[in-house]
């Protein structure tokens, strides 16, 4: 591990507080509007639909079973994160009881609005009670985010590539189209990280020209704004500075939790009689995951699974698309439901000496 300031010295990263009311109220019109056109979409291709839930009826069981089990040992690969910065921190807590805190916490960011604050908010409840201190607890999360953030960026990022490169390369005769989406992801990734990394009075300087050359960015409030984000950036820019080899290591194994549910969605799609490669199931995949993270309807509202049936259609898998994200969706979040509700009971209960006290 790097030297430098200890990590308990460190301030929480701004994120941590409450969105406002107004970029909430527009992501609550989007998310209404997208549920919109998935109904809409959904009356007029019910037949089509019907004739692709009768392929569940096709499923094979003991490939349904490898891809739920993948999906526990994923939430548990999750878990490592908070179990490495507590051992950096001098703490340990159970393995049983970090695997609950995990999916828990992934629920409550997808189940509420603002998800991203409730989630925050219950992880520092529950390392309090577990004797961590607040600024601590505070670390956990942000470095939770932080490292869930950079690994989702990068699989985001391979995902547009893998999705625009795709049809191109099946005119061209092309093979190679993982490993360039890849290649183009981890670039834009570093290019990223490198001016993050420019000094503070750099990045202000940028957006000072930024605001000169567009005109509606002059606007006292959009600046501010603007001003807030930056200051954000700056502030977990510092967070991984100070330990970068932790955050990286944090961000592997984010990597691998995500390539685990990966991994499974392409055991749902071999249980339905479709063969498709790792890079079609990390595409899809990845869209999904960045339209579960900007989504604050319940569950995604039905859009996460829209999007993911879009995306495996995109990527010829035919009529098993929709099956197929029904029975990810349902291994993935709809059965962690009574995990995530009865973890939350266990973990907000006090420890029985503070009970005594």
């Amino acid at each position: 591990m790097d030297k430098g300031r200890p990590l308990q010295s460190l301030h929480p990263p701004l994120y941590q507080t409450p969105t406002r009311a107004r970029p909430e109220r527009r992501r609550w019109l989007l998310s209404l509007s997208v549920a919109l056109v998935v109904g809409v979409l959904v009356l007029y291709h019910r037949h089509w639909l019907a004739d692709a839930l009768r392929l569940l009826l096709t499923v094979e069981l003991p490939w349904m079973l490898g891809a739920l089990g993948l999906i526990v040992l994923s939430y548990f690969m999750s878990s490592h994160v908070f179990r490495v910065v507590l051992a950096s921190l001098g703490h340990q807590i159970g393995t049983v009881r970090l695997w609950v805190t995990t999916v828990t916490a992934i629920v409550i960011s997808q189940c509420v609005p603002a998800g991203g604050v409730g989630s925050y908010a219950f992880l520092l409840r529950s390392f309090n009670l577990q004797g961590i201190p607040a600024s601590q607890s505070a670390l956990l999360a942000a470095l939770e985010a932080l490292s869930y953030v950079g690994a989702m960026l990068l699989i985001g990022g391979f995902s547009v590539v893998y999705l625009v490169a795709q049809p191109l390369s099946a005119d061209a005769g092309m093979t190679s189209v993982p490993l360039v989406a890849a290649a183009v992801a981890v670039a834009t990734f570093l290019a990223a990280v490198w001016v993050l990394t420019r000094p503070a009075t750099a990045l202000l300087g940028g957006l000072t020209r930024i605001l000169r050359i567009f005109p509606p960015l002059r606007r006292p409030s959009v600046a501010a704004r603007i001003a807030e984000l930056v200051a954000e950036v700056l502030r977990n820019r510092d967070l991984i500075l100070a330990q970068p080899r932790l955050v990286v290591q944090l961000m592997a194994i984010q990597l691998v939790a995500l390539g685990g549910h990966s991994l499974a969605l392409l055991l749902v799609l071999q249980s339905l009689g479709v063969t498709a490669s790792f890079g079609v199931a990390l595409a899809a995949f990845g869209v999904a995951l960045i339209t579960s993270t900007f989504n604050v309807l319940p569950g995604g509202g039905g859009t996460v699974e829209t999007v993911l049936v879009t995306v495996l259609l995109q990527l010829s898998v035919g009529d098993a698309a929709l099956p197929a994200a029904i029975l990810f969706r349902l291994l993935n979040f709809w059965a962690l439901l009574p995990v995530a509700a009865a973890g939350y009971t266990w973990l907000m209960r006090p420890p029985r000496d503070a009970v005594s006290e």
